[in-house]
């Protein structure tokens, strides 16, 4: 009982802290709103577990040494990664709040009173779930900028791999590589404003239909900014090494090294926008890229032989 309600209070302490930390530097005013309501709400939740406490005469702590250097890591990854990912983070791997407190108000050792404040709080953890989802709102153009850049990286990977095996100098093989990225560049951002562009003309005619007026979007350029750097950021990785001056199988095994690397992050961070294990995620994209890069290698190794 006392290691229940220690936990309990703890996680809700630790939510108050990261909420009300998050808020503090957040510059948009409608998720600064959301993220003070979040941790205002924990703020109550470790109250009315503070009350179990003094009830049972359990002792509480304050955060351990791992939670406090949980909580500055997430805040320090806030100003690298932004708002969604940190969230994303955060919640990995753990059961949402509202599955725990449905656990809880379901067990003997609280009383009835007790059992229907955890059914408010159950409730009150729902209803921040979906704030949640609202602080999310940027995770659509985030999920686009990641599986640009994971195209970048596996598409010029596999070039540049193909083309070691022809070329033996490496300015040759950056030049090609520099040229896969600028054309998969071009392509995917005609295809990115394309789509985007359809989705907007829907939506007029949807809102037209319904005798609305609408603004001119901005999606379709946001759509193409967004793919065009973000696709290239990918395609520079196995292209530095060649750039730099490295040459035959020590160019290679750097460019692998370097691009496997970007990949596996990079599918980690899918997979947490995803909702699947990341691990799983990034070391399939690591192996899928890696064995594109190696079949296209050997067709142009096979070539070289050939002439």
């Amino acid at each position: 009982m006392d290691k229940l309600v220690e936990e309990n209070y703890l996680d809700e302490v630790f939510g108050y802290q990261l909420y009300s930390n998050l808020a503090i530097k957040e510059n948009n005013p409608k998720v600064r709103e959301i993220l003070e309501e979040l941790a205002e709400g924990e703020k109550r939740h470790s109250e009315f577990w503070r009350m179990i406490a003094s009830k049972k005469n359990v002792s509480l702590k304050s955060l351990t040494f791992w939670l406090k250097f949980k909580l500055l890591l997430l805040l320090f990854l806030r100003k690298i990664i932004g708002i969604a990912l940190t969230l994303k983070i955060a919640e990995y791997g753990e059961i949402s709040d509202a599955e725990k407190y449905d656990k809880l108000s379901r067990m003997d050792i609280f009383s009835d009173t007790e059992k229907e404040e955890i059914n408010k709080i159950k409730m009150e953890e729902l209803y921040h779930e979906d704030l949640l989802v609202q602080t999310q709102i940027n995770i659509d153009k985030i999920r686009d900028a990641i599986y640009a850049i994971s195209d970048g990286l596996i598409e010029v990977l596999a070039g540049v791999s193909g083309l070691s095996g022809v070329f033996n100098t490496p300015i040759l093989v950056a030049l090609g590589g520099l040229i896969i990225g600028i054309s998969g560049t071009i392509s995917m951002s005609i295809g990115a404003y394309l789509s985007s562009q359809s989705e907007t003309d829907i939506e007029k005619s949807s809102l037209r239909k319904l005798g609305k007026t609408s603004q001119d979007s901005q999606k379709p350029k946001e759509s193409v900014t967004t793919t065009a750097v973000s696709y290239i950021i990918g395609a520079l990785i196995p292209v530095l090494p060649f750039l730099i001056g490295l040459s035959g199988i020590v160019g290679i095994i750097v460019a692998y090294a370097a691009t496997g690397l970007a990949t596996f992050v990079v599918g980690n961070i899918i997979g947490l926008l995803s909702n699947v294990n990341p691990t799983k995620k990034g070391l399939q994209m690591t192996v899928l890229a890696i064995a594109a890069a190696l079949v296209t290698h050997a067709i142009g190794s096979l070539f070289h032989i050939i002439e």
